[in-house]
């Protein structure tokens, strides 16, 4: 899988994520006024369905 930045995420993505792999549900950009700005990614399990909330800087690296 190509490696993409954290900001890249767009809903029905497929990222690669703690062993498993994960679409992503809704992704909000996120802009605080301390701090980098990142990527907020709801992301369901492919395999069992299970729902994850991640937070992704503009700057990581997700496959």
């Amino acid at each position: 899988m190509p490696k993409i930045n954290g900001n890249e995420i767009r809903p029905g993505n497929v990222l690669e994520h703690d062993g498993g792999l994960w679409a992503a549900v809704k992704v909000g950009h996120v802009k605080p006024g301390k701090g980098g700005a990142f990527a907020q990614v709801e992301m369901k399990n492919l395999r069992d369905g299970r729902k994850l909330n991640e937070r992704f800087r503009s700057d990581d690296k997700v496959e």
